[in-house]
């Protein structure tokens, strides 16, 4: 399985869990591997962290006419994960805002080739 974006996930004996990064000089958390802080715009205080696997939906929709590949109806939406870091993700089960989530690890969408992982 090739991630949507490099550096983005990690695992370990409890599965799979988002890779972020810190400043360690303002605090700023960032989703992923960055090579500058949004917050304070160095690049010479970064430190790589474990965001986490779990968090709370903030907001969802159910999308009901897709594009090629993706079986409708599906949801996204917003989760708010450790660390104050909101993703935006496809969501399986009860979307609702407030509740709970948890990361899995599933294909994007289909082809005629298989599942496919990632966006290029």
């Amino acid at each position: 399985m090739t991630p949507i974006w490099p550096d983005l996930l990690g695992e370990d004996a409890d599965g799979p869990h988002l890779l972020g990064t810190r400043c360690t000089a303002c605090g700023h958390v960032m989703l992923g591997k960055r090579g500058s802080c949004a917050g304070c715009w160095r690049g010479d205080t970064l430190a790589a962290i474990q965001l986490g696997r779990r968090g709370t939906i903030y907001s969802a929709t159910v999308i009901h006419q897709g594009p090629p590949g993706f079986a409708t109806p599906y949801a996204v939406g917003y989760v708010d994960i450790e660390h104050g870091v909101r993703v935006f993700a496809h969501l399986r089960g009860d979307a609702a805002p407030d509740r709970s989530a948890v990361l899995e690890i599933g294909p994007v969408k289909q082809d005629a080739e298989g599942p496919i992982y990632r966006v290029e």
